[in-house]
């Protein structure tokens, strides 16, 4: 199997070339050696070549309660970009480069962001219950020799280590599911196409897997709605199919609209929008989206890529523009109790709240500019000198998926907050573990 290429800042493993400052360094940093490092347990051969490229946000991670799926992924760019950007999140447990190379981003015992706003089988962010696997390349091409040997073996060590079924071998697409907005409003699957090819049985055998699920748990109890029918249709077949077409045309068609290119990108600023009459126009600046024409052009900003990645790691909306309605931005979910609204003046209410009185639903009819909505959560109530974040939030307070709002307004994650200097009067905002829709 071809070697890991030097790189800069990479810890290499003791087992596979390392010295003994390597070996000593590993084990201070928390990760335990004779772990998945590249062993065959059974005939003591090394099957992997695994390299430590360690997330600043790993130590601040804290441990699963339990691992029951693996997750895996594509990362939809290059290598150098994409591991640069993961690691820098802590976005995924491990990374296979196209020379089958496997990076070790985040300890594998404890919690990597890498599904984000996911449901499956009654659990809610599928982070929390799993390993994350990114292999560099796209969801609807097929991978170099290499990726398949080096995901073949690491699945294999991590199904025996976790006793997961090879049923629980999961694609993104399967487990992201979307918020509510003008063109589904209902939460729904089909957020992303995000390791697809992973569900094809022919590609599951090339990487040992020889089950999958046949059927969207979620969808099935009526928590979510299909969105995109023939990606559903292609992950939950047990025959042989072909890929679905891929959306790799940026042309609005007829069967083909903004939110089938770009998804929750659709409405950007950074996602430009080019008309046939030559006309330009960003996302944030549209608001007839049923009138774009036929061949008008999407294209995407490299910023906004970046930009809308690291709000969709946050887990806000946000209005850009005065007047915008609730509805339009989160669909029906607009007046619910787990929706809730960060307003510029400062006041926070909920979506059940603001429609309870004519005066106040007005504002869900013209949000003003700068409005924040953060879906499917609950109060958790304020911080003060006898309450700490433990007690609010239990053993979650320090989940990536739990927010703190503090006093001046700024926003942080669970694994951002230091628990013995999070100021009095900082509000704690817990996912909904209730079911999501009506």
């Amino acid at each position: 199997m071809a070697k890991c290429r030097p790189e800069e800042n990479l810890l290499v493993s003791p087992w596979v070339g390392g010295s003994r400052r390597s070996f000593l360094r590993l084990a201070i940093s928390g990760i335990a050696v004779g772990e998945v490092i590249g062993l065959d347990t059974e005939t003591d051969q090394v099957k992997l070549d695994i390299r430590n490229y360690i997330s600043p946000r790993n130590k601040r991670r804290p441990k699963r309660p339990h691992t029951r799926y693996i997750v895996l992924h594509t990362t939809e760019g290059r290598e150098k970009g994409s591991l640069k950007k993961i690691r820098r999140r802590g976005e995924a447990h491990y990374v296979i480069g196209l020379n089958g190379c496997v990076y070790r981003i985040i300890d594998k015992s404890r919690i990597a962001t890498h599904a984000g706003r996911s449901y499956w089988e009654g659990n809610k962010v599928i982070d929390n219950f799993s390993i994350g696997i990114e292999v560099v390349g796209y969801h609807n091409r097929e991978f170099k020799v290499a990726q398949y040997e080096a995901l073949r073996e690491l699945l294999r060590q991590l199904k025996s280590l976790y006793r997961i079924s090879d049923r629980n071998v999961l694609t993104h697409s399967m487990v992201a599911y979307g918020r509510p907005n003008r063109f589904h409003r209902y939460y729904h699957r089909g957020r992303k196409r995000c390791a697809m090819i992973f569900a094809d049985p022919n590609i599951r055998a090339k990487i040992g897997i020889f089950d999958k699920p046949s059927f969207d748990p979620e969808v099935r109890a009526k928590r979510l709605r299909v969105a995109d029918s023939e990606l559903y249709r292609f992950l939950f077949t047990s025959s042989k199919k072909t890929l679905p077409k891929p959306i790799e045309s940026n042309i609005i068609a007829r069967e083909r609209s903004a939110w089938t290119i770009a998804r929750e990108r659709y409405k950007s600023p950074g996602t430009t929008y080019h008309f046939p009459s030559g006309k330009v126009r960003r996302g944030d600046q549209i608001s007839n989206w049923k009138s774009l024409p036929v061949g008008t052009i999407v294209e995407f900003g490299r910023e906004d890529q970046q930009e809308t990645a690291k709000a969709e790691f946050k887990g806000f909306l946000g209005t850009t523009k005065a007047s915008t309605r609730a509805t339009d931005l989160v669909g029906d979910a607009f007046d619910e109790q787990t929706t809730i609204y960060f307003l510029p003046s400062g006041l926070i209410r909920t979506g059940s709240d603001l429609a309870s009185s004519k005066r106040s639903r007005s504002i869900l009819d013209g949000l003003p500019s700068g409005t924040k909505i953060l879906l499917g959560y609950v109060y958790g109530g304020y911080i003060t000198r006898g309450r700490f974040p433990r007690q609010i939030a239990g053993y979650k307070w320090n989940y990536p998926s739990t927010f703190y709002r503090l006093p001046d307004g700024h926003i942080l994650t669970g694994d951002e907050i230091d628990q013995r200097s999070v100021p009095n009067k900082t509000l704690v905002f817990e996912i909904d573990l209730l079911q999501i829709v009506k």
